[in-house]
C-alpha cells in the first residue's frame, strides 16, 4: 500500500494539483480546498489499487487514514519541489 501511495502522489497527485490550480487560477483557501479534494479521491483510489477497500467493506477508518497520508506526502512532496 505504501508505494500504491507514493507513486499516486508523485506521479499524479502533485503534478494534477498543481495543472487544475494554474488552470482555475486558484491561491490560498481555494487551492488547499483542492488539494484535500485531489487527496480524498487518491485515497480512494489507492485503497481500491491496494485491495484494502471493496465496495462491501467501505469504512470512514480507512478512507480518513489513507487520506491523511496522501495528503502529508502531497504536502511532502509539494513542499521539496518548492523548495528547489
Amino acid at each position: 500500500m505504501e508505494q500504491a501511495i507514493y507513486w499516486l502522489v508523485g506521479g499524479i497527485g502533485v503534478p494534477l494539483i498543481q495543472w487544475l490550480k494554474k488552470t482555475f487560477k486558484l491561491e490560498g483557501k481555494g487551492a488547499l480546498w483542492l488539494a484535500v479534494g485531489v487527496s480524498v479521491l487518491l485515497a480512494l483510489a489507492s485503497l481500491f489499487i491496494s485491495r484494502e477497500l471493496a465496495l462491501t467493506d467501505f469504512t470512514p477508518e480507512n478512507v480518513l487514514s489513507v487520506f491523511g497520508q496522501v495528503l502529508a506526502a502531497a504536502t511532502l512532496a509539494y513542499k521539496f519541489l518548492v523548495s528547489e
